[in-house]
């Protein structure tokens, strides 16, 4: 399967494409959903993450990704060059 993951600091979008790999001869159901072909997910965050160190794997068809939340109270002091 092809996945594309696009993350900014509130939302995360999942697209991909799932291949239909086993046919089915079977026509005695009643109604049958769609599980192959193009998808999309669009999550949207409940607090703003840092973009630049979140991290995705796939694990034996589990997809995990690591989203670390942005800490807007962290400071960082700057030196003073001498011109």
């Amino acid at each position: 399967e092809e996945l594309d993951i696009s993350i900014t600091r509130d939302l995360v979008i999942i697209k991909g494409r799932r291949e239909d790999a086993r046919m089915d001869t079977c026509d005695d159901y009643f109604h049958r959903e769609l599980y192959w072909g193009s998808f999309s997910r669009t999550i949207i965050l409940p607090q703003e993450i840092d973009s630049e160190e979140a991290e995705a794997t796939n694990k034996n068809g589990l997809l995990i990704i690591k989203l670390p939340i942005l800490d807007k109270n962290r400071q960082t002091k700057l030196k003073i060059k001498t011109v």
